[in-house]
């Protein structure tokens, strides 16, 4: 049996043996690492993630109604992309979108959606709406104002496009086209119509008579001004002595045409007018009086004589191309271009494109345009223009219609109204219209 001297030592022993543990090692030699912060942190985050996945799914299956949803609401049905709007806390089916907002009170829009036994047990009515209405609407950041582009087509119809443009579109300084037989000369912005009974002489005094005459309708034609007709041009009272010019230009009678060499080596055409004074003439008005006055040759003089000689207006069109540059090339189509100036107004430039077979409208994929169409002022119906390539135009209180269908006056931008008769258009838009079909029901 161990002694109390036995027993003291062993517990030393065993009080020593605990001691060096602590400070140096285990007792087989091995050191206790202290465990790492990663290890903890993982797995908070781990748990963290399985709560919320657990609260996403909780309600996605148990999914309730908002508060006020009773009206204004547009419900869809998860899962299935039935849609309804609320109407006195009934459901009613709805036609689309824009006839979604246009029911709800201005500013009280709201969209849910749930699952189909959320529904269990709330009353149904008929279905509402306007047809033909949008069925979806572009939102405001995604309106665009510009890249309008409108060409001709092998079946003469127009092809319209909207922020987006047409394959191979270059620049184009003039085009010669024809709707229903008769030619235009387009440049500048202007369209002018050539007489029939003279469009050979004209086309060959000015160098066009091997160029394409592409034909185009009406309402691709409509978006350039309306200029002066192009014909050939004489003075009435020409023959008559141009007493300015007697002392320096030898038998100098009115309808006479001057030549002068500039600086550069470029000739400069004057006309006598039937005053005396002299008309500086470009050069498609040159070839337009030698047209009409066969027998004119223009006569050389140096600027000297023309010195003292006061300038006046010629008696030709002012609102003619001054010159007429490159064309459109054969099997191309000829495309009008909306452009705005430095002052914000509006220009129709002329371009070129890659031969297109078929009319239509094409509109950048998830955009839109919200625009006044005008006729040079501020006034004019507002439209909206979807990617289906439709027009709407709005009705009622256009500032109302604007907030119902989630926008506001400063997302509407200003177009020439020609350019909105190149697109299809539906019923207009108001909320006026479409509760007058919910009272027909």
């Amino acid at each position: 049996m161990a002694s109390n001297r036995d027993i003291l030592n062993a517990q030393r022993f065993n009080r020593q043996r605990l001691v060096m543990a602590f400070v140096a090692g285990t007792p087989g030699g091995r050191e206790v690492e202290p465990s790492g912060t990663v290890r903890p942190l993982v797995g908070g985050v781990a748990v963290t993630l399985v709560i919320l996945l657990v609260a996403f799914v909780v309600g996605r299956f148990t999914s309730s109604l908002p508060d006020g949803w009773e009206d204004s609401t547009l419900v869809v049905v998860r899962d299935e992309g039935t849609r309804y709007v609320t109407i006195d806390g009934r459901l009613r089916p709805i036609t689309n979108l824009a006839s979604a907002r246009l029911l709800a009170e201005s500013g009280s829009f709201q969209e849910v959606s749930v699952s189909a036994d959320t529904l269990d047990g709330i009353e149904r009515g008929s279905r509402v709406g306007l047809e033909d209405a949008p069925e979806e609407l572009p939102g405001s950041d995604s309106l665009v104002s510009q890249g309008w582009s409108a060409c001709s087509t092998t079946s003469t119809a127009t092809s319209a496009f909207l922020g987006t443009s047409p394959q191979g579109q270059a620049a184009a300084d003039h085009a010669l086209v024809s709707v229903e037989g008769t030619i235009y000369l387009v440049a500048e912005g202007r369209s002018h119509e050539v007489p029939a009974e003279v469009s050979g002489a004209v086309l060959l005094a000015l160098g066009l008579d091997s160029e394409p005459v592409v034909e185009v309708d009406a309402t691709w034609l409509n978006l350039f001004d309306q200029g002066s007709v192009i014909e050939p041009f004489t003075l009435p009272e020409a023959g008559t002595p141009a007493d300015a010019l007697a002392s320096t230009v030898e038998d100098a009678v009115s309808g006479m045409l001057l030549s002068v060499t500039d600086t550069s080596g470029e000739p400069r055409f004057y006309l006598v007018q039937d005053d005396g004074t002299l008309a500086r003439l470009t050069e498609v008005e040159v070839d337009m009086y030698e047209l009409g006055n066969p027998e004119v040759q223009a006569r050389e003089v140096s600027a000297a004589d023309l010195a003292q000689v006061a300038t006046a207006e010629a008696g030709s069109p002012r609102d003619w191309p001054p010159v007429l540059g490159a064309g459109v090339g054969e099997g191309q189509s000829v495309c009008a271009v909306l452009q705005v100036d430095g002052s914000g107004g509006f220009t129709t430039g002329l371009g070129t494109a890659d031969q297109l077979g078929d009319g239509g409208v094409s509109v950048e994929g998830g955009t839109g345009a919200l625009v006044r169409a005008t006729s040079g002022g501020s006034a004019g119906t507002v439209f909206l223009v979807t990617d289906a390539g439709r027009a709407w135009a709005l009705g009622g209180d256009p500032v109302d219609t604007l907030q119902r269908l989630g926008y506001s006056e400063e997302d509407v931008a200003s177009v020439p109204s020609p350019w909105l008769a190149l697109f299809p258009t539906g019923p207009e838009l108001s909320s006026q219209a479409v509760w007058e079909g919910v009272a027909q029901q």
